[in-house]
């Protein structure tokens, strides 16, 4: 189980973070939050909130993705995900309710990089700084070099989630 570091987010991204603080697509009540900082990814399994499995857009793909909460802290969980790419693939959570072509995903203004896909791993968790806003429905695979959409998961509830 693995997550994403300092390292996997550009410096730039950083430096905006530390200024304007956290995503604004991600929100928490100050009187709830012990600190401004991102909250760690949950332990365990947690709570599965949202669920979907990725569809191709421009490449062959294979997982799935689920948002959990464990407490006060929610991630993306991504499960023996790969797409066929010989390029680096970053993971996208966008305000969209699905992204079925890059156009789509380059129109809207709500989309977060939290950095390099782990090709193939069993499990990749993935921190999100505090609740996403309901508009966050939507996990793009993304190569940036080309700004193509490779694949995308619209989360939907458990229930409804195939």
């Amino acid at each position: 189980m693995t997550r994403t570091t300092a390292r996997s987010i550009p410096k730039f991204a950083l430096l905006v973070l530390a200024v304007l603080g956290p995503y604004p697509g991600c929100k928490r009540d100050s009187a709830d939050s012990k600190s401004e900082s991102a909250t760690p990814a949950p332990a365990g399994s947690g709570e599965v909130l949202l669920s979907g499995t990725f569809k191709r857009v421009a490449k062959k793909v294979e997982g799935r993705v689920e948002l959990v909460r464990r407490g006060d802290s929610y991630a993306l969980r991504l499960l023996n995900t790969k797409v066929d790419n010989l390029g680096e693939v970053h993971v996208y959570f966008v305000g969209l309710p699905d992204a079925k072509t890059t156009i789509e995903m380059a129109a809207t203004e709500t989309q977060y990089d939290f950095g390099p896909l782990e090709q193939g791993a069993p499990e990749q968790l993935i921190g999100l700084p505090s609740e996403p806003a309901p508009e966050l429905r939507t996990v793009v695979l993304y190569e940036p070099r080309y700004r193509v959409n490779l694949a995308s998961a619209a989360l939907e509830a458990e229930s409804t989630a195939k």
